[in-house]
C-alpha cells in the first residue's frame, strides 16, 4: 500500500502548478487563495461558506475557486485521512487563453459568487487520475502543466457552458476591500494580517481604507463590531457571553468598555432601556 507524504507540491522556479495535499486532522480556517485553482477531494470531505450558505464538496464534484480568502473546513473520510488535489491557475490564462474567444457580450459580465462546484463525469475522472501520475512522478515540466489546465479548462466548458462567465468573470474583478473585511471582521486578524489577505503591503493597505471608508481598518472594524452588538440586543435573547463570542469580541470586558465608550451607555443598560422604548425595533 502506497503511502504519501503531508504535501506534495509542483512548481517550476516561483511558479507554482498543483499540489497533493493531505491531512490526518480536521481544519477549520480562513485560507488565502494568491491564484485561482481548481480543487478535486480525493478523501474525505471539504466545506466551504459562501455569503452565509454552507456547502459541502466530495469526491464527486469539482471545486473551482476565485483567487481570495476563502472559509474553509476539511472532514476525515473514515479511514482518517483528508486527500485533495489543488491545481493552480493565473488570471492571466483566462486573459489570454484562446478558449474564451468566442465570449460575446450577453456571455460576460460580472459573476458575483467566489466559488463553483460542478459534478465530474467520466473525462474528468481520468484526468484526475493522470494528473495524480504527473504529481507522483514530480513532473515540473512548465508547458505539460500549462496544457493540462486547457486540458481541464476545455472539458468543463463543453461539460458545463455556464462555467464560462465563472472564468470570464476572473479578470473583470479586483480586490474588493469590502468584500474582504465583511468576511474576515470578526476574526481577530491583526490589521497587517488583514494587509496580507488583502495583497498588499501595510501602508497600502491603510491607504486604501482610508480612501474607501473614511477612517482607519482598526476604527470600522470596532464600528462594525458594535453594530452587531447593538442588532443582538435589541433583536435576540442572547446573554452577553454569546454576544460578545458572535460578534468577534475577546472579551466580555473588551465589549462592555467598547460599547459604553461609543454609545455612553452598557450593553446591559442598553438592551433594557430599548425593552422599555422599542428602539431600533423593526
Amino acid at each position: 500500500m502506497k503511502t504519501f507524504p503531508q504535501e506534495k507540491i509542483l512548481k517550476d522556479d516561483k511558479l507554482l502548478f498543483a499540489k497533493w495535499k493531505t491531512n490526518t486532522v480536521s481544519t477549520k480556517q480562513f485560507i488565502l487563495m494568491q491564484e485561482n485553482a481548481f480543487v478535486f477531494v480525493l478523501k474525505g470531505k471539504k466545506v466551504i461558506v459562501q455569503d452565509g450558505d454552507i456547502l459541502e464538496i466530495n469526491n464527486q464534484q469539482l471545486l473551482i475557486l476565485k483567487k481570495g480568502v476563502h472559509k474553509m473546513t476539511e472532514y476525515l473520510a473514515e479511514d482518517g485521512t483528508f486527500e485533495a488535489i489543488v491545481i493552480y491557475f493565473a488570471d492571466a490564462f483566462i486573459k489570454h487563453s484562446r478558449l474564451f474567444d468566442n465570449v460575446g457580450p450577453s456571455q460576460s459580465g460580472i459573476v458575483n459568487q467566489d466559488i463553483m462546484i460542478v459534478g465530474k463525469d467520466k473525462m474528468i475522472n481520468s484526468f484526475v487520475v493522470q494528473y495524480c501520475n504527473y504529481i507522483l512522478e514530480n513532473e515540473n515540466d512548465a508547458l505539460i502543466m500549462e496544457l493540462k489546465v486547457v486540458e481541464l479548462t476545455h472539458l468543463l466548458l463543453k461539460k458545463y457552458p455556464q462555467t464560462q462567465r465563472f472564468f470570464t468573470s476572473i479578470i473583470q474583478q479586483s480586490s474588493d476591500l469590502r468584500s474582504l473585511v465583511e468576511k474576515l471582521y470578526k476574526e481577530n486578524y491583526s490589521i497587517s494580517q488583514l494587509a496580507y489577505f488583502s495583497n498588499r503591503s501595510l501602508s497600502k493597505f491603510k491607504r486604501d481604507f482610508k480612501s474607501k471608508f473614511q477612517c482607519s481598518p482598526a476604527k470600522w472594524i470596532l464600528s462594525r463590531k458594535l453594530t452587531d452588538v447593538r442588532f443582538y440586543l435589541v433583536n435576540t435573547d442572547k446573554n452577553m457571553s454569546e454576544i460578545a463570542d458572535e460578534t468577534g469580541f475577546e472579551s466580555l470586558s473588551h465589549l462592555d468598555k467598547s460599547f459604553k465608550r461609543l454609545y455612553g451607555i452598557t450593553p446591559s443598560a442598553f438592551r433594557n432601556l430599548s425593552a422599555v422604548n422599542q428602539i431600533d425595533k423593526p
